[in-house]
């Protein structure tokens, strides 16, 4: 018997006080990611919503007129060779709203990788390198077309064409220096398994 009165069993927040570092306060507080994992999170973000955007917005202007010359013929023949009824401006139409589907599906896929690079996660890491190729091949193309004059065909108006190659150029640029920002030593320490553990997830 104490002075202080009779004994009581510690409350849980007197207890996860009591435990200090140990392992309630590590269950209850995931690390903060370093800067360059943060860097690289939101230029994910970013150049997902650039590529994103410059897809939908290409696949709701899109004519079947914007297309080269040399497109249109093998486009017409790839749906004669099908045996198809459906005219070849309908085949055009779907094949955009199919793209349209997948790009968001490529999207969300990227969102997620990028939440889990910013985890700790190396296998997001290296997944994420895939993508930025993907992107930067594409901006690379975008930028070859537009001083070849390639990127200039077609009935669409030039200010929206001028939108959509920038979008997609930017998301390419976002995508390059996302890939740096993972890779420097902070960035690649993080995700190692030491950078797991410290990510507690």
């Amino acid at each position: 018997m104490t002075s202080g009165g009779p004994w009581r069993p510690p409350s849980a927040g007197e207890a996860g006080n009591a435990s200090g570092d140990g392992a309630g306060n590590a269950a209850g507080r995931t690390p903060e990611p370093p800067e360059e994992i943060r860097t690289a999170w939101v230029l994910w973000l970013a150049a997902t919503a650039f590529a994103l955007l410059g897809m939908l917005l290409n696949s709701a202007t899109a004519r079947f007129g914007d297309l080269p010359q040399a497109t249109r013929e093998a486009f017409r023949d790839a749906v004669d060779t099908a045996g198809n009824d459906i005219a070849v401006e309908s085949m055009f139409s779907i094949a955009l709203a199919v793209a349209s589907v997948l790009a968001l599906l490529a999207a969300a896929v990227t969102v997620w990788l990028a939440f889990r690079l910013r985890a700790g996660k190396g296998w997001a890491r290296t997944l994420l390198d895939l993508v930025a190729i993907f992107l930067v091949v594409d901006a690379v193309s975008m930028v070859i077309g537009v001083f070849g004059g390639a990127a200039g065909t077609g009935e669409r108006d030039d200010v929206l064409s001028f939108a959509i190659y920038s979008l997609q150029i930017l998301a390419g640029l976002c995508a390059a220096t996302a890939v740096w920002r993972q890779h420097t030593a902070e960035a690649m320490e993080y995700t190692t398994g030491n950078g797991r553990r410290r990510a507690g997830r």
